[in-house]
C-alpha cells in the first residue's frame, strides 16, 4: 500500500515538472489574428468593397462604345415611277431584284451631365460600404481576440489552481507520512492511518481532474491559435489588473468606439443614400455624346445601288421616365422602410448596449470587491492553519480539525485565484464593450 501511495504522488508531481514552452498572451492573440479564417474571409471584402469605390463604378465616368453592323439580304422590288408625259401612256412598273448588304461603323463617347446627383450619391454609399467592411472586420477581430484571452486567461487560471492543488497534496502527503512514522511507534492507531491515506488520495484525484480540464483549455487555445491540438506551453500566470475602471468613461468610450454601435451608425448612412438614389427618378437623365459614323451600303434592288457616309456627330439626350407602372415609387417607398428600419435597430442596439455595459460593470465590480474581501481573510486562514497544525503535533485537536483548516485555506486560495482572472474577464468584456480591443482602435 504504501508504495502504491508513494508511486501515486510521484506520478501526479511528475506532470508539473515537465519542461514546457512558455507562452505569452500577445505571442497567443498574434498567432490567433494570424491564422483565423474569419479575418482572411473579411480581408476580401475589403478589397473587394476598395476596388468599388469607384467613379466608374457610381456611373459618373464616360463611357465609350464600339458599335459595327455588317447586314445581308435579299429583296423583290416593284418599283412605280412617276409619269411626267400622260400622253405616251402609262409607265409600267419596274421590277427589280438582288441582293443587298450594309456595313455601319460607329464609335461613340457618352459622357453623363446630370441624373439626379444618383452617381453622387452612390458614389458615397460605395464609400460608406467600404467603411463597413472595415468595421465589419474590426467586429471579427475583437472577438477573435476576445475569445483568444478569455480561453488564455481560464488556462492560466487552472494552471495556477495546479500550483495550488499541488501545495496540498504536498501537506496531505507529508501528513500520511506523519502518520506513518507514528504509527511505526505505536503512537497512531489505523483509523488516522487509514484517514490519512483517503484524504491523500482524494487530493491527488482532484488534482487529476483539474489536469484534465487544464489540458482540454489549453487544446481549445490552439484551436483558436490555429495550431495542432496537442501542441504543448505553458502560460503566464501574472495578471496585471487595471486600475478601477470608470462607469461614465466606459459609457462615453462605448458610445463613440463601439462597433455594433458604429455598424447600425452606417447602416442609417447606407439606407439614406439609398433614398437620395430613389428620390433622383424625379429628374430627367441628361448626356452627352460625340461619335463618328461610317456607312457602307450596296443595293441590287434600287435606284440607288452603292452609298457611303461618314463623318462625325455631337448631340445631347435626354430621358424622363413617364410612366414605369409604379416600379419608381415603390423603389422610393421601400428606400423610406429600409431607412426607417435602420434608425429602428440603432434604438436596440443602443438599449441592448446600455444593459450590456451596466451588467458588465456590476459583475466587474462585484469581482473586485470580492477580490480584496478574500485578501484580507487569506491572512487569517493562514494563521488558522499553522495554529491547527502546530495544535495537532502537541496532540491537542484531531486529524479532522487539521484536514479541515487545511481545506478551509486551500479552498481560500482557490477562491482568490479564481477571483483574481474573474476580474480580468470581466474587464475584458468591458473593453470589447468599449472598442478598445482592436489593435487599430485602442490608440484613438
Amino acid at each position: 500500500m504504501n508504495k502504491i501511495i508513494a508511486y501515486l504522488v510521484l506520478s501526479t508531481l511528475s506532470y508539473s515538472l515537465i519542461a514546457q514552452e512558455m507562452l505569452t498572451l500577445e505571442q497567443a492573440i498574434d498567432k490567433a489574428l494570424e491564422n483565423n479564417y474569419d479575418i482572411k474571409l473579411e480581408k476580401y471584402n475589403i478589397e473587394i468593397s476598395e476596388n468599388n469605390v469607384s467613379r466608374a463604378v457610381s456611373g459618373q465616368m464616360p463611357r465609350l462604345e464600339h458599335q459595327m453592323n455588317y447586314e445581308l439580304g435579299y429583296s423583290d422590288a416593284e418599283i412605280q415611277t412617276l409619269n411626267i408625259s400622260p400622253e405616251a401612256g402609262e409607265n409600267p412598273p419596274l421590277e427589280l431584284s438582288g441582293s443587298s448588304r450594309e456595313l455601319t461603323i460607329q464609335p461613340q463617347l457618352s459622357i453623363p451631365i446630370f441624373n439626379g446627383f444618383s452617381g453622387r450619391y452612390r458614389y458615397k454609399q460605395l464609400e460608406n460600404t467600404y467603411q463597413t467592411s472595415e468595421l465589419q472586420l474590426t467586429a471579427v477581430i475583437e472577438q477573435t481576440i476576445s475569445s483568444t484571452v478569455s480561453t488564455y486567461l481560464e488556462v492560466a487560471r487552472l494552471q495556477s489552481r495546479l500550483g495550488i492543488d499541488l501545495d496540498n497534496i504536498a501537506l496531505s502527503f507529508d501528513r500520511w507520512q506523519r502518520v506513518k512514522i507514528d504509527a511505526t511507534f505505536g503512537a497512531a492507531n489505523s483509523v488516522r492511518q487509514l484517514q490519512a491515506e483517503v484524504d491523500l488520495k482524494t487530493d491527488s484525484a482532484n488534482y487529476r481532474n483539474v489536469i484534465l480540464s487544464y489540458e482540454n483549455s489549453r487544446r481549445n487555445l490552439n484551436l483558436i491559435m490555429g495550431q495542432p491540438a496537442d501542441q504543448i506551453f505553458t502560460v503566464q500566470e501574472d495578471i496585471l489588473l487595471s486600475d478601477e475602471l470608470d462607469y461614465a468613461k466606459l459609457e462615453n468610450e462605448m458610445k463613440m468606439r463601439n462597433t455594433q454601435l458604429n455598424l447600425s451608425e452606417l447602416g442609417i448612412h447606407n439606407a439614406t443614400y439609398e433614398v437620395k438614389i430613389s428620390e433622383a427618378t424625379w429628374f430627367p437623365n441628361i448626356s452627352g455624346y460625340t461619335n463618328y459614323t461610317y456607312l457602307d451600303s450596296e443595293d441590287d434592288a434600287s435606284f440607288l445601288q452603292s452609298n457611303q457616309v461618314y463623318g462625325p456627330g455631337v448631340g445631347i439626350s435626354l430621358s424622363y421616365p413617364l410612366f414605369t407602372g409604379g416600379a419608381n415609387k415603390i423603389q422610393r417607398q421601400n428606400a423610406q422602410i429600409r431607412l426607417k428600419k435602420e434608425k429602428t435597430r440603432l434604438g436596440s442596439v443602443n438599449l441592448s448596449l446600455e444593459k450590456d455595459l451596466r451588467n458588465a460593470y456590476a459583475q466587474y465590480a462585484n469581482n473586485q470587491q470580492q477580490l480584496r474581501i478574500e485578501k484580507a481573510n487569506l491572512r487569517t486562514y493562514e494563521q488558522n492553519f499553522e495554529k491547527v497544525k502546530e495544535d495537532h503535533s502537541l496532540g491537542q485537536v484531531d486529524a479532522t480539525d487539521l484536514r479541515t483548516a487545511q481545506l478551509n485555506l486551500s479552498s481560500a486560495r482557490n477562491r482568490i485565484n479564481d477571483l483574481t482572472y474573474n476580474v480580468k474577464q470581466s474587464e475584458v468584456a468591458l473593453l470589447q464593450l468599449t472598442g478598445r480591443l482592436s489593435p487599430k482602435r485602442s490608440d484613438n
